[in-house]
């Protein structure tokens, strides 16, 4: 564990949250946002560890916007901004919820912010993921509010943003545990709903699938993006990009990340934070 990158990649994954908090506002485009944060990342010194995800109201992740979408955030939006920072592959995640003009939804917000606060509290050597997610059902619970159940946080490693371990937000019995030089993000999921997403579509994001005996273009791709995840509008240097994305996807070669979804009339909130276990400290390094 290189402690130093992760707690670089936190440290401009925590100023790019922040900065992309406060753009978020009535009559702002997805667009201008993501592209915003993702360049104040790459001028901080780092790359984004994957696209900006701008998950609102009742999509919980997996959205990120393509040039020319036209969706602008509008009062009473609740919008989850997700993202992360990788230095040299190891990775900070994070993210944040923003209601947009309006404040219907501060308990929601609150609720999965606590049970996150909950979990870094509660975080030792040995504890089990179950434990971390009975902490999370708790306190979701004490707010009248559901986790979603079907999402997890997870482990990660060197450019794999999701490595091994999967961190559920309630309690499913599991004995696997947490030890001593383990990376991981924490993320409560909120929601006044039934506490399970579906699929819906494309949201713009893609990851090979396939990573051995590329060829050609793919190779090329895969040389630039590795094992993490990018976004459809970081591929525009490649020509007929958007045929190679669709093409890619129907021969396996990638994987097209569909949006996730509570039903329309329910609500989303997400808080996370990207955490170092050591023998000595637990070192939160979005926070």
């Amino acid at each position: 564990m290189d402690i130093k990158k992760y707690l670089e990649a936190g440290k401009i994954g925590k100023e790019a949250r922040e900065y992309g908090k406060e753009l978020i506002k009535e009559g702002v485009s997805y667009y201008d946002v993501a592209e915003k944060v993702e360049k104040y990342i790459r001028d901080s010194g780092a790359l984004p560890a994957f696209p900006v995800n701008l998950s609102v109201n009742n999509i919980a992740a997996h959205y990120s916007p393509i040039k020319g979408d036209n969706l602008y955030f509008r009062k009473g939006d609740v919008v989850k901004l997700d993202l992360g920072a990788h230095i040299d592959g190891y990775i900070s995640d994070t993210a944040v919820t923003v209601e947009v003009g309006t404040n219907k939804w501060g308990d929601l917000i609150e609720a999965s912010a606590e049970a996150l606060n909950n979990v870094i509290k509660a975080i030792r050597p040995g504890i089990t993921t179950s434990e971390i997610g009975k902490i999370v059902e708790t306190t979701l619970s004490f707010y009248g509010y559901n986790p979603i159940r079907n999402l997890t946080g997870h482990g990660l490693g060197r450019y794999d943003l999701h490595h091994g371990l999967s961190i559920p937000n309630y309690d499913d019995g599991s004995s696997t545990k947490i030890l001593p030089g383990m990376a991981f993000a924490i993320e409560p999921f909120a929601t006044n709903g039934r506490g399970y997403v579906r699929e819906g579509k494309g949201g713009n994001i893609y990851i090979f699938r396939k990573r051995e005996n590329l060829k050609g273009i793919y190779k090329e791709m895969f040389q630039e993006f590795k094992a993490l995840p990018f976004a459809a509008r970081w591929c525009t240097h490649y020509e007929n990009y958007q045929s190679l994305l669709r093409k890619g996807s129907l021969l396996g070669i990638l994987y097209h990340f569909p949006i996730l979804q509570e039903r329309k009339r329910f609500m989303v909130a997400q808080t996370e934070h990207t955490i170092l276990l050591t023998q000595d400290e637990v070192i939160v390094t979005t926070r």
